[in-house]
């Protein structure tokens, strides 16, 4: 059985949408991040990062960082469909935006609502937070401009990129804004909200 460390609206939705599409068992462990249960002895144990989801697999082992945890269950849970496999045309570009949406627009987001942990001075979090916003919208931009030649991140078919780009946008602090610039954002996220597996992850998480 895996179990997922997680809370309500975090970077956990989109592995817990894996698991909700996959056939193996699985069970959620909540960590209140309101009571900075991330931060207790207990969880600093399992991940000293303070950070969810961390994932327990079925043999023991234990996975932080969602992109990894995604890729991992795409892989191992092939009939999920959700992973291009190595040899399929989609599989580049599955493996090259999963990379680009958690290390450039996952990492925008943490600098927009926490900016201040990303200057020494009280005074600069606007300017962290105004720069952080202007990257997220350049990186949607970029990503507007590949769906305007392909129906999904990894060309004909939905895969565990688009429900990452879904939980990524749905974090847009200015979601208007962001559907009138990038409509086919908008579209690719409408699709994925109306899975059945993905509305059973959104029903704990509430990202929309």
């Amino acid at each position: 059985m895996y179990t997922i460390y997680t809370s309500p609206g975090t970077g956990a939705f989109a592995a817990e949408a894996m698991l909700e599409a996959g056939n193996a068992p699985w069970k959620r462990e909540l960590v209140d991040t309101g009571e900075n249960e991330h931060r207790s002895a207990g969880f600093l144990a399992i991940n000293p990062a303070a950070q969810l989801p961390a994932l327990i697999l079925p043999d023991g082992q234990l996975m932080t960082e969602s992109a990894a945890i995604c890729l991992f269950l795409g892989d191992a849970h092939r009939d999920t469909g959700l992973a291009p496999q190595p040899g399929d045309a989609g599989r580049a570009s599955y493996l090259r935006w999963m990379i680009y949406l958690s290390a450039n627009v996952y990492e925008a987001d943490l600098r927009c609502y926490y900016s201040d942990r990303y200057t020494s001075d009280a005074a600069g979090t606007d300017a962290v937070k105004s720069c952080a916003i202007k990257q997220m919208n350049a990186c949607f931009d970029i990503i507007e401009e590949h769906l305007s030649r392909h129906e999904w991140l990894a060309d004909k078919t939905m895969s565990a990129a688009d429900i990452y780009l879904a939980m990524i946008a749905s974090w847009h602090p200015d979601i208007p804004a962001l559907k009138l610039a990038c409509p086919r954002v908008a579209n690719v996220w409408g699709k994925v909200a109306n899975v059945d597996f993905v509305k059973k992850a959104n029903n704990f998480h509430q990202l929309w």
